[in-house]
């Protein structure tokens, strides 16, 4: 049943582990027939297939009629949503009623006409981009569980073959005994923005792998130059007996200082190597440079190696984990903390948890900057940030994202 699907989802997502272990991500046809049984009960009436709309003038069992025109509500309703620049659209939840809506610019968009986007329950689910309709899944379970808002970008597959970035806002609304009423939502053609950031996003990249390249190549030589004649310099004054070969050791020291941080600014600019495992290797180190730093215990942990031949991919991915381990010992006094990549069938989840006193508790109604940023990061992506408390101490964040094979 899709009750059964959903209680599945509920324990896929206590952990971020359920991809590489549990092999969930093996059960799209099984999750596709309980979204077809949920599709049943959303359209359960057939004649939307031949007059698509709002039908509330049919009497629902139970439900006494309103008083108001019904005819004047929907035409209002209509002129409304008609003229947003935008996929309204509603679903029913109730057995027994079977009414739902999408507005005319389904077609425009999608090329698909109300009646042909009505008459299959699952199509919205079928036209989701196969790396994305694992992660829409977790995220519309977790809208019916908890009855949070649904708010994430999905590419949506078009009917000539075009793919689409679409920002989702549903909410699930409740009737007054708190029982599931409909789903209401608007999705908005995001596809042109997403190409312009992609497209400033290769940009900046290209500038910062520039810049790491002139400081290493350029800089960093220049001053490796400096130093070896600066070394000469020491060791002539030092023969002669010479009070002056003091000075030119601190010049040695100072300079190979110099040598140092320039590298350091080099691989801050581009921390990621262009390579399928350019990820797990600059993770890895950043593990282990977290643990000299700052004296606490930080694990790396990658069962299967995982490719990722994206290089933005990787280091929007490499910036969110710096993200949560900055934030972790910053705000949540982190003595442990455990940094974990998965991927399995084109999906893929970073995690990292921390034993420290987390920051939920700490935000106001508005995210933190850190978060905000990660989450920013995972949407350029194609991902989502999660973040939640352990059962004992410390936080869990979690980012899910599609992998993309070799183009």
């Amino acid at each position: 049943m899709a009750t059964d699907f959903l209680r599945q989802i509920s324990g896929m997502r206590d952990g971020p582990e359920w991809i590489a272990q549990d092999g969930q991500a093996d059960n799209l046809p099984d999750a596709e027939r309980a979204l077809q049984e949920l599709a049943d009960v959303f359209l359960q009436q057939r004649t939307l297939v031949s007059n698509p709309g709002l039908n509330s003038g049919a009497a629902t069992e139970g439900i006494p009629a309103p008083e108001v025109p019904l005819l004047s509500l929907e035409a209002k309703y209509r002129a409304l949503v008609e003229q947003i620049p935008a996929v309204v659209f509603m679903a029913y939840l109730d057995k027994g009623i079977g009414e739902a809506y999408v507005s005319p610019q389904i077609e425009a968009a999608l090329g698909f006409s109300q009646s042909e986007w009505l008459e299959d329950p699952v199509r919205w689910y079928q036209q989701i981009h196969p790396d994305d309709k694992l992660r829409w899944s977790m995220e519309a379970a977790e809208m019916f569980l908890s009855g949070k808002a649904l708010r994430s970008a999905y590419r949506v597959i078009a009917r000539d073959g075009r793919v689409l970035w679409f920002q989702c806002e549903a909410k699930m609304i409740r009737r007054e005994d708190g029982q599931p009423w409909f789903i209401h939502g608007v999705g908005f053609d995001i596809t042109e923005r997403k190409s312009l950031e992609e497209a400033i996003l290769e940009i900046s990249a290209r500038e910062q792998q520039r810049i790491a390249q002139d400081l290493h190549d350029g800089l960093g030589q220049h001053l490796t130059g400096i130093a070896f004649m600066s070394k000469v310099l020491e060791e002539k004054l030092s023969d002669q007996s010479l009070p002056e070969a003091k000075e030119a050791a601190k010049i040695v020291k100072m300079v190979n200082q110099a040598i140092e941080n320039t590298r350091q600014l080099a691989r801050g600019l581009h921390p990621v190597a262009a390579e399928p495992l350019g990820l797990m290797s600059a993770l890895r180190k950043w593990a282990s440079e977290v643990e000299e730093l700052f004296h606490i215990h930080c694990s790396f942990q990658c069962e299967k190696a995982l490719e990722i031949h994206d290089v933005n991919l990787a280091t929007h991915l490499y910036r969110i984990a710096q993200e949560a381990v900055n934030n972790a010992i910053r705000h949540g006094k982190s003595r442990n903390i455990s940094i974990r990549l998965a991927g399995k069938n084109g999906a893929g989840t970073l995690s990292i948890q921390d034993d420290g006193e987390g920051f939920i508790k700490k935000q106001t109604s508005q995210p933190g900057v850190g978060l905000s940023i990660m989450n920013y990061r995972a949407d350029m992506v194609g991902g989502s940030v999660k973040v939640q408390a352990n059962e004992g101490r410390g936080i869990t964040v979690t980012c899910m994202f599609p992998i993309r094979g070799v183009e």
